[in-house]
C-alpha cells in the first residue's frame, strides 16, 4: 500500500486588500488521489484577520482532467473573531481537514485538505483550481502551496456538488429541492446550509423531508451533526495564542448529515426562515472508490480513508 504527498505547485495566491480569483492549472502524475492539500503561509497586518484563515476563501473549484468535482461557494466573508464557513464545512466532513497553525496576529500559516477520490489515469493528468479570495483590509503578501495525496487504500470518492439557491421569504417554512446532477455516482452523505450573513436568528429549522416527519430546530440538528460536543474548530489569535478555540456553532451555517441518501429523487426539504435573504444548500456525494494498487512498494501499513464514515463519527451517531 502507498501514501505518498507531492508538491506539485507553489505561488503567490494569498488574500491582499482587493477580492481576487486566481485560476492555475499544472500537470500531476496518474495515480489514486485521496486529497489535495493547500497550504496558506504569509503575513497580515495586525487585526486585519481576526479569526480563522478560511474566511478569506470566497470560493474553492477543482477540475481533474476537465471534471468538475469540488465546487465550494461561500455564503458570506467577514473578518471577526469567529469560525469560517469554509473550514466548518471540511472539518464536518472529517475532523482536521482544516487547521491553522495559531502563532500570532500577523503571521498566518494554514492548511486547507479537500477529500477527493479520483483515480488519474497512468501518465500526465491535469488539475485546474479556481479559488476565490474575499479583501483584508489591507495589501498582504505570502504563498499557496498545493499537494496531491496519493492512497491506494482510500475508500471513497467525494463529490461537492454546485448550491442550490432559496430566495427565502422569511415568514415561515417554504419547500426547497436541492438539485444533484445525474450523472455523478453516489449517494448523498450530507448537505452544507449557508445563510449570506452572520446572523443566526435568520434560520430557525429545517425538516429533511426523507429522515423527519417533522420540522426540528436548528439546536437539535447541531447536537445530530455533533457541533454541540464543541465541534466547531477554529484558529482565534484573539482569543488563544497558543492554541485552537472550540464552540459549539457557526453563524447561520449548518451541516445537516443524511446518512447516505439514495439518489432515486433529488433532495427535498423544508426550511423555516424569520428573515428574507438567499439560502444556499451544498451537496456533498460519497461512493465507493476503488483505488488501483501502486507501482512502487513503500509503506505496509494501510491507511484507509472513508468519508461517509468520518462524517458518520463526528456527528456522534455511529455510537446512537
Amino acid at each position: 500500500m502507498v501514501v505518498r504527498y507531492s508538491l506539485v505547485n507553489s505561488d503567490s495566491t494569498f488574500p491582499t486588500n482587493a477580492a481576487a480569483t486566481a485560476n492555475a492549472g499544472f500537470n500531476i502524475a496518474g495515480g489514486s488521489i485521496e486529497s489535495i492539500i493547500f497550504r496558506f503561509e504569509g503575513t497580515v497586518a495586525t487585526g486585519d484577520l481576526g479569526g480563522d484563515f478560511p474566511m478569506c476563501i470566497s470560493q474553492m473549484r477543482l477540475v481533474l482532467n476537465g471534471e468538475s468535482f469540488h465546487n465550494y461557494q461561500a455564503g458570506y466573508t467577514m473578518n471577526q473573531d469567529a469560525p469560517s464557513q469554509y473550514g466548518y464545512f471540511l472539518n464536518s466532513l472529517s475532523d482536521d481537514r482544516f487547521s491553522s497553525e495559531v502563532i500570532g496576529d500577523t503571521a498566518k500559516d494554514a492548511f486547507v485538505r479537500i477529500p477527493v477520490g479520483r483515480q488519474a489515469p497512468p501518465g500526465v493528468s491535469r488539475l485546474e483550481y479556481t479559488i476565490g479570495t474575499a479583501a483584508v483590509a489591507t495589501a498582504a503578501t505570502g504563498t499557496m502551496e498545493c499537494w496531491i495525496v496519493y492512497n491506494d487504500a482510500a475508500e471513497t470518492s467525494t463529490y461537492v456538488g454546485n448550491p442550490t439557491s432559496l430566495s427565502a421569504s422569511g415568514t415561515g417554512q417554504e419547500e426547497v429541492v436541492v438539485r444533484l446532477p445525474s450523472n455523478v455516482a453516489g449517494v448523498v452523505a450530507g448537505v452544507l446550509v449557508q445563510n449570506d450573513r452572520a446572523t443566526d436568528t435568520d434560520i430557525t429549522g429545517f425538516r429533511v423531508v426523507s429522515q423527519s416527519d417533522w420540522n426540528m430546530d436548528s439546536e437539535m440538528w447541531r447536537f445530530l451533526n455533533g457541533d454541540m460536543q464543541n465541534g466547531v474548530q477554529f484558529a482565534s489569535d484573539d482569543l488563544d495564542a497558543n492554541a485552537q478555540t472550540y464552540r459549539q456553532s457557526i453563524a447561520a451555517t449548518y451541516f445537516l448529515p443524511t446518512l447516505g441518501l439514495s439518489r432515486s429523487d433529488d433532495l427535498r426539504m423544508q426550511i423555516t426562515t424569520a428573515a428574507a435573504r438567499t439560502v444556499t444548500f451544498t451537496p456533498v456525494l460519497v461512493a465507493p472508490f476503488n483505488a488501483a494498487e501502486g507501482a512502487q512498494p513503500v509503506q505496509t501499513q494501510r491507511v484507509p480513508t472513508n468519508t461517509s464514515r468520518a462524517i458518520l463519527e463526528t456527528s456522534g451517531q455511529a455510537d446512537a
